[in-house]
């Protein structure tokens, strides 16, 4: 049994209900405030098949039409990296160089694995202007997933 007397009891009770009420709210205020931040946002297309490249150059367009502020990255590993040589062609005979080079300025990243480009026999320099390299693409793609919270996108 408490030895405060009653008068002093219920305005302690009130005191600290209080405190926990404004202490919740805060937590909630700091939480929604860290979970709206547009940084945070951001999506990873991940291409092993040249093929994969016309179907995601749609879909990258449409996604930046509705969602311009959203950050995209492309890892390309394994067969997904030779649309991605420079002067690679469609079959259609368009140049990808072309059809990317728009969204590099417009803040895309397409990203190369290393290890496949060794796989390949290729250098970075046989690579389109504009790309980045990743040591290992499917690390990359881990990373952006786990450490950045990007959503996944196998087209």
């Amino acid at each position: 049994m408490s030895t405060l007397p009653n008068k002093l009891r219920s305005p302690l009770n009130w005191a600290s209900s209080l405190l926990m009420l404004a202490a919740v709210c805060f937590a909630a205020f700091a939480y929604s405030a860290d979970v709206s931040t547009p940084a945070s946002r951001g999506v990873v297309y991940h291409i092993s098949d040249s093929n994969q490249a016309l179907r995601a150059i749609r879909h990258i367009n449409n996604q930046r039409a509705v969602e311009s502020d959203i950050a995209i990255a492309v890892v390309a590993v394994g067969g997904g990296i030779e649309f991605l040589i420079d002067n690679a062609k469609d079959k259609n005979g368009n140049t990808y160089a072309s059809m990317i080079d728009s969204l590099i300025l417009d803040g895309v990243e397409f990203k190369v694995c290393r290890n496949t480009l060794i796989a390949k026999n290729l250098q970075e320099g046989d690579m389109t202007p504009g790309v980045s390299f990743v040591d290992a693409g499917i690390a990359e793609i881990t990373r952006l997933q786990l450490e950045l919270g990007y959503a996944y996108i196998k087209p």
